[in-house]
């Protein structure tokens, strides 16, 4: 029994733990069309939690992806201010000089729409412009 409850502790701290230092390790890493380690790392972390973040689009970091679509990879900031950087999958090239709201956990994304100006924190605005 005492191997049982042992065998389920070390799973538990591997399930909850390979997560959280997988996304200390990749921290730094840029993410690229062959590495989205980092995102997946970030999905399964229960310390990062979830918060809008801002881009504004640029198609020069656009990648045309096979059999279609576009994977921007930009730099974003989060509603808390922080900046660092991502990507993103769009169906079709967007529009020029957008600003997109991001549901984002970490670096992984969720799901984006196109916000106005006057939706966008002023903290975060002020940084997206600069």
């Amino acid at each position: 029994m005492k191997k049982v409850i042992l065998g389920f502790a070390i799973l538990g701290v591997l399930v909850i733990g390979t997560p959280i230092i997988g996304s200390m390790v990749t921290k730094g890493q840029k993410q690229t069309d062959n590495n989205d380690l980092p995102q997946q790392f970030d999905r399964l972390n229960i310390l990062i939690k979830k918060e809008p973040s801002y881009v504004v689009t640029n198609s020069k970091e656009a990648v045309k992806q096979e059999p279609g679509g576009y994977m921007y990879h930009q730099s974003a900031i989060s509603e808390s201010g922080e900046k660092y950087d991502l990507s993103y999958y769009a169906g079709d090239k967007l529009k020029e000089n957008a600003i997109l709201k991001l549901d984002t956990k970490g670096r992984f994304v969720e799901t984006w729409e196109e916000v106005q100006k006057d939706d966008v924190p002023t903290n975060v605005l002020e940084k997206l412009m600069n």
